[in-house]
C-alpha cells in the first residue's frame, strides 16, 4: 500500500517499533506536524478520540504545518468529533473527511477494506487514490460524521456476532459437540461470518502460535476497542433518543465473554 506511492509517501506512529521496515518504502516522519507541510492527503488510523485530536491538532498535530490537502480519519470515533476537527481544518485551507474501514488486518493486507466515508465528494475524490490502496469498496455515506455513523452501526453487529460466537463455541464444549461440525453448519448457514470465522480459529490456537502472554495482550486490546465502539454505539443512540437494549447488554458483558476461560 505505501510503496504504491513511492518517494511520495511519509508515514508516522507513537511506537517507533511499528515503523520497522517502512525506511525502504516511505519517508519516516518525526511527528505528524513533520509531514503537514509535505503531504497533500493524510490518513490517520489511532486508537480513540483523544488520539485523533492529538494527531490533527495537537501540539505536534498536523493542523501546526498542514495548509492544503485532505486528511482522512480512519478511526473510530464520535461522528461529532470528525464534525469539529473538520470546521477547525476548514479555517486553514484542509478539508477533513470521515473514512472509517473495516476488513481487519487481513483485508489490510489484500487492499480489500470497506471504507466508509463522510464529507465533501471533492475532498473523497482527492483522497481516493490513497483510500483505494487499501479498499476494494469506498461507500460515500453522506455528510462529514456520517461514515463515522455508519461505522458504528457496523461495529455494534460486529461485537454482538463475536459475543454469540464465542457463546455458542463454549456451549458446544459444554454439550460435548465437535467445533469442526459447528462450524460447517454456521458457515452454510451464513451465522458464521469469514471474520468470525477466523477470529474463532485464533481463539483457539493464538496461545500456541504466539505464546499466552501475547495471545492474551491482543484479547486485551479487543476488549478494549470493542467496549469503546459498543459505548459510542449506545452513546450514539441516547443522542438520536432511541433504546438498543441488545448493545447495551454486549457492552456490559463483552470483557467476561471474552475473557472468561482464558486466564486460568
Amino acid at each position: 500500500m505505501v510503496s504504491a506511492f513511492g518517494a511520495d509517501a511519509s508515514v508516522f506512529d507513537a511506537v517507533p517499533a511499528a515503523l520497522a521496515g517502512f525506511e525502504k518504502e516511505a519517508a519516516l516522519a518525526a511527528s505528524p506536524a513533520a509531514m503537514g507541510g509535505d503531504v497533500e492527503v493524510v490518513g490517520v488510523c489511532v486508537r480513540d478520540d483523544a488520539d485523533v485530536h492529538a494527531v490533527v491538532d495537537g501540539e505536534s498535530g498536523l493542523l501546526r504545518t498542514m495548509r492544503d490537502g485532505v486528511i482522512a480519519i480512519h478511526s473510530t470515533v464520535r461522528p461529532s468529533t470528525v464534525r469539529d476537527l473538520a470546521q477547525i481544518a476548514a479555517k486553514q485551507g484542509v478539508a477533513l473527511i470521515d473514512a472509517a474501514v473495516s476488513g481487519g488486518p487481513d483485508g489490510a493486507g489484500k487492499g480489500a477494506l470497506t471504507a466508509m466515508v463522510g464529507g465533501d465528494p471533492i475532498a473523497l475524490e482527492r483522497a481516493r487514490p490513497m483510500i483505494a490502496s487499501y479498499c476494494s469498496d469506498i461507500i460515500h455515506a453522506g455528510a462529514t460524521g456520517a461514515g463515522m455513523a455508519l461505522k458504528l452501526c457496523n461495529n455494534l453487529v460486529t461485537y454482538s456476532e463475536l459475543s454469540a460466537a464465542v457463546e455458542a463455541y463454549r456451549l458446544a464444549d459444554a454439550l460435548g459437540l465437535d467445533h469442526e461440525q459447528l462450524s460447517a453448519v454456521m458457515t452454510n448457514n451464513g451465522n458464521l461470518t469469514p471474520s468470525m470465522r477466523q477470529y474463532v480459529g485464533f481463539r483457539r490456537n493464538g496461545t500456541d502460535i504466539m505464546g499466552k502472554d501475547a495471545f492474551l495482550a491482543t484479547q486485551d486490546a479487543l476488549v478494549i476497542l470493542g467496549e469503546k465502539d459498543l459505548a459510542l454505539a449506545l452513546e450514539a443512540a441516547a443522542e438520536s433518543g432511541i433504546a438498543i437494549p441488545v448493545t447495551e447488554q454486549v457492552r456490559t458483558r463483552f470483557e467476561r465473554v471474552i475473557m472468561e476461560g482464558l486466564k486460568s
